[in-house]
């Protein structure tokens, strides 16, 4: 196997990992609020355009369809465009101080002991 496959494969194991532990996190969160739902990660093979399942329609679960069935649920496990219109809508920038996007949460308090709506950049 050549050396820089196997860095990438090593790479991507190691995140699958990190990705893991968050979500054993996160679901840790729904279960202590009685939310009946758990958040799990999609095969390694989902959606993949290149490596070992380049060419291969594979489901969230790994299982190997054909194309027509592929098709028919894609929308179900990728952002459809009406997902993607309303994500750019949300994204909107917000440059004035003291203020920010809808989408994000205010911090608790600013970095290094500054106010939230100290002027850490000034946009000319």
């Amino acid at each position: 196997m050549p050396a820089l496959l196997a860095l990438n494969l090593d790479l991507r194991d190691e995140y699958i990992a990190d990705c893991r532990t968050g979500l054993r996190r996160w679901n840790r969160v729904l279960e202590e609020h009685g939310i009946d739902f758990r958040l799990r990660l999609p095969h390694p093979g989902f959606n993949r355009r290149v490596g070992l399942t380049a060419g291969h329609h594979v489901t969230p679960d790994g299982t190997i369809v054909d194309e027509a069935t592929w098709e028919a649920s894609r929308d179900l496990w990728l952002p459809t465009a009406e997902d993607l219109a309303f994500v750019r809508w949300l994204m909107r920038p917000v440059y004035e101080r003291g203020k920010i996007a809808s989408w994000v949460a205010p911090p608790v308090n600013g970095i290094n002991g500054k106010p939230f709506d100290y002027e850490y950049v000034r946009l000319v």
